[in-house]
Formats: C-alpha cells, sequence, structure tokens
C-alpha cells in the first residue's frame, strides 16, 4: 500500500491541495517542532539523573560554582546540605538492587518536594544526594536537615510485600568567602560522615 505523502494530507479548506509553497511551510514547520522537542530531551538528560527526578553531579556542580561566584560578588548566603542513605547494602542484599533502587527514588521525591524552585536537588553518587540552599544560614540548614531526617525515618516505603526501612545521615556548611567547590563540598561531606558515625538518624555541620 503507498504510503500518504504530506501532498495528501495537507489540504485546504475546500478540500483541494494546498499551493506547493504552502506545503512546505507546513512540513519544514512540524520537523521544526520535532527538532525543538528533541533538543529539549537533551538538555533535560544533560542536567537530569539517569534514575531519579533530581538533577545530576555535573549541573550540581555548576550551581555550586554559581553560588560561590554570587557570595564572592554580592555576599549572597546559601548553604550545602551532604546526605547519606543509611543502610542501602543490607537493602540491596536481603531485597535486590531493584528495591535499592526503589528507595533511592523514594527519598529523592522526597528531596523533591522539599525544597524550593530556587534551591538545587541533586543526586550526586550512588547512595548520595546534596542541597543547595538559597539564602540560608548554617543554622538554616541544620533545621532542614532535621526535618527531612524525621520525614525520611517516619515515610513508609513500600516495596511489594516488604517495607524498606529507610533512614539517612546529613552533613551541613554554608558557603564561606573565598571557598572553592572542592573545600565546601570536603567540608560537608566530613560532617556527613561523622553524622553518619553515629547511632541513628543523624545531621551535622562543619
Amino acid at each position: 500500500m503507498a504510503r500518504a505523502t504530506t501532498r495528501d494530507v495537507a489540504r485546504d479548506s475546500n478540500g483541494g491541495d494546498l499551493p506547493a509553497l504552502e506545503q512546505e511551510v507546513f512540513a519544514l514547520r512540524r520537523e521544526l517542532r520535532l527538532l525543538q522537542l528533541a533538543n529539549e530531551e537533551l538538555e533535560r538528560l544533560v542536567v537530569r539523573d539517569t534514575l531519579t527526578p533530581l538533577f545530576n553531579r555535573r549541573h550540581f556542580i555548576s550551581c555550586l560554582a554559581d553560588r560561590l561566584s554570587r557570595l564572592e560578588r554580592y555576599g549572597t548566603l546559601a548553604a550545602l546540605v551532604f546526605v547519606d542513605v543509611n543502610g542501602m547494602k543490607l537493602i540491596n542484599d536481603n531485597y535486590g538492587h531493584s528495591a535499592g533502587d526503589y528507595a533511592l527514588l523514594h527519598i529523592s521525591r522526597l528531596l523533591a518536594a522539599s525544597v524550593r524552585s530556587t534551591d538545587i536537588a541533586a543526586r550526586v553518587g550512588g547512595d548520595e544526594f546534596a542541597l543547595l540552599l538559597d539564602g540560608v544560614t548554617e543554622d538554616g540548614a541544620r533545621d532542614k536537615a532535621s526535618q527531612l531526617a524525621a520525614a525520611i525515618a517516619a515515610s513508609e516505603c513500600r516495596f511489594g510485600e516488604d517495607v524498606l526501612m529507610l533512614s539517612a545521615s546529613f552533613g551541613c556548611t554554608a558557603l564561606r568567602p573565598g571557598d572553592s567547590d572542592f573545600s565546601a563540598i570536603a567540608r560537608a561531606d566530613m560532617a556527613m560522615y561523622s553524622a553518619k558515625r553515629r547511632i541513628g538518624n543523624g545531621y551535622g555541620g562543619a
């Protein structure tokens, strides 16, 4: 069976063929729209994590550099929070890696729901997340971490017939004048691992 062409499909209001030039414009507009949709999808893939709805590490580092630049130029406050999911190895070993992925997705949704449109929530490693909080002091970041720790612990993560018991450790730091992205990340990372060494859901600051 012969395939319909643009000439067959594109008709004027009277049912006749559109002039050749109008047909070409119609086809070009359609192709342009398809290209725009493809470009939008590529842009999304560049900045988004492949598993969760959060941003990826590359975009997080770019946003962190932007916040540090704002701090140096305008004194704009911002804080960094690192989040590490506790017990992921046990979840993977006991329930399988699909359950582990589901747990990460569950936590990522809680994080995404907890931040403002101006903030950045990203997955920066296998079971590690990061938040960039605009206009927030270190004490404010600790308050946010405490709220998130409680929300994660209180939420039910049901995977099939099983309920996955989730908790996370947090490390907080304000961005400081003279910081590099490396120094700010290192401070938050150290605070997070200090919290992780403590029993239960911890949150820490530099």
